[in-house]
């Protein structure tokens, strides 16, 4: 009688040990996978700047019957350029060639299929990106390269020279006001932020060009063209992870 018990013992020993192995092991994969409760914010933070320089997109139209007469036009007129420049105080660091192009002119007949197109002359198109660091003299820019020859004026826009510490100033406000946010929703929850997760800045914008056309080949401007440059504000966002307090 007491072998018997004895074995029988031993027997449920071997059944008994490995449901309970498999429950401690399911224990720990549980705990293994469990994560903490994140929350997901945007914030963003915006600074404003007074602008202090002057980005004007400036050239000369040519047209002539040869590409040859239509380019001599075109390089007289851009020296023309570079000397009212050069006598406005503008370095030439801050002079760039931007767009050069020498295409025909076509002309088209009224009733299509009966003559073919043919070419009437050749434009010429040179623009430059010219940068003004002094606002003051803006204006008076302008209207001296429009009396220079200049009959193409695509855009002006305004900028900041150093803009890095701004920027930085937005990035700040940024991370509070997504640290706001989220320390805002984790109370609302019961619970509180721990950690920053992860940080991505998404995005920050810049001024957008005023688009200025000359309405013909020939203009004249009998006074300074005026010139507001008034103010620009630069945003930056990101996205954050922040981690909860279980």
């Amino acid at each position: 009688m007491k072998r018997f018990c004895i074995t029988l013992a031993a027997i449920l020993a071997l059944i008994s040990t490995p449901a309970m192995a498999g429950s401690h092991q399911a224990t720990n994969h549980q705990a293994t996978n469990h994560q903490a409760g994140t929350l997901s914010i945007s914030g963003t933070g915006k600074v404003n700047m007074v602008p202090d320089i002057a980005i004007i997109y400036v050239g000369v139209e040519s047209r002539a019957q040869t590409t040859k007469d239509a380019l001599a036009d075109n390089s007289r007129k851009m020296a023309a350029l570079f000397a009212t420049l050069e006598k406005a105080g503008i370095d030439k660091k801050d002079m760039q060639t931007s767009d050069f192009h020498i295409y025909p002119q076509m002309h088209y007949p009224n009733k299509a299929g009966q003559t073919p197109p043919k070419i009437i002359g050749y434009i010429v198109n040179n623009q430059l990106t010219v940068k003004i660091r002094d606002l003051a003299k803006g204006g008076t820019v302008l209207t001296a390269l429009v009396d220079a020859g200049a009959n193409n004026m695509s855009g002006l826009r305004f900028d900041v020279a150093n803009k890095k510490a701004k920027l930085e100033e937005a990035r700040i406000a940024a991370l509070a006001d997504a640290k706001a946010k989220a320390s805002l929703y984790a109370a609302e929850l019961g619970s509180e932020i721990k950690r920053l997760k992860s940080l991505s800045e998404t995005s920050h914008n810049a001024p957008r060009p005023v688009m200025m056309r000359a309405a013909a080949m020939k203009m004249e401007m009998d006074a300074a063209v005026p010139v507001a440059e008034g103010s620009m504000s630069f945003s930056i966002t990101i996205n954050t992870v922040w981690e909860l307090n279980q």
